[in-house]
């Protein structure tokens, strides 16, 4: 119970650093929305959505019979028309949350490599535990934005692959919630649970056989 309060508590701040690095790029790229209403800041309840925050969790933790969890925050509000380069600038919003948790699970990573150094062992250690799962789940979270339905990261990033006259089109997937319902049908293809299970479990044991290099 210790380790998945720890976890959870890092996950949460995970999530928050995710959509500050949105909000601090925009800003970076002369959208102040995001900073207007207050959302780059380290206090999660700024960044609390009641669905990726709460019921996406809940779901996928009973789907899952409590071997995985996945989430998010309520999406930082950018307008890109403030952008002072539109397309660079909607690119690198987007990958800013992704690749933001993928550099919390190379900080775990190096992390985990240091009490391994110390130890000598990582059976049974609380470090350990929890350094590996906070590292793990954020790669899945990262891999999971970059799925290109609207309006997760990766459709900010598919869509200029789309003739431009399908990307209005596209984007109203976001906008309308239609992007959740398919999400949602995804998410509950048949056995795709335990791919998803399977590709946590082979990651872990990839990380801990392979990336111990100290």
């Amino acid at each position: 119970m210790t380790a998945k309060i720890f976890i959870i508590a890092l996950l949460v701040e995970s999530i928050v650093l995710h959509e500050i690095a949105h909000g601090y790029v925009a800003l970076l790229f002369g959208d102040h929305t995001a900073q207007r209403q207050g959302r780059i800041t380290f206090n999660p309840i700024a960044h609390i959505d009641p669905l990726w925050t709460i019921a996406i969790p809940t779901v996928a933790y009973f789907l899952s019979n409590g071997t995985f969890i996945i989430g998010g925050a309520k999406p930082v509000p950018v307008d890109p028309r403030n952008y002072r380069r539109p397309v660079l600038g909607d690119i690198c919003v987007s990958v800013a949350g992704v690749a933001v948790n993928f550099l919390i699970a190379v900080i775990m990573i190096l992390l985990l490599n240091m009490v391994h150094q110390f130890s000598g062992n990582l059976s049974g250690s609380l470090a350990a535990y929890v350094l590996l799962h906070v590292a793990l789940l954020n790669i899945v979270l990262a891999m999971f934005n970059l799925i290109p339905i609207p309006p997760l990261d990766g459709s900010h990033l598919f869509k200029y692959l789309l003739p431009r006259e399908l990307r209005s089109s596209y984007e109203k997937l976001g906008r309308t919630g239609a992007g959740f319902i398919v999400l949602i049908l995804v998410i509950n293809i048949p056995g795709l649970w335990n791919i998803f299970s399977t590709a946590f479990i082979g990651v872990r044991d990839f990380l801990l056989s392979n990336l111990i290099f100290f």
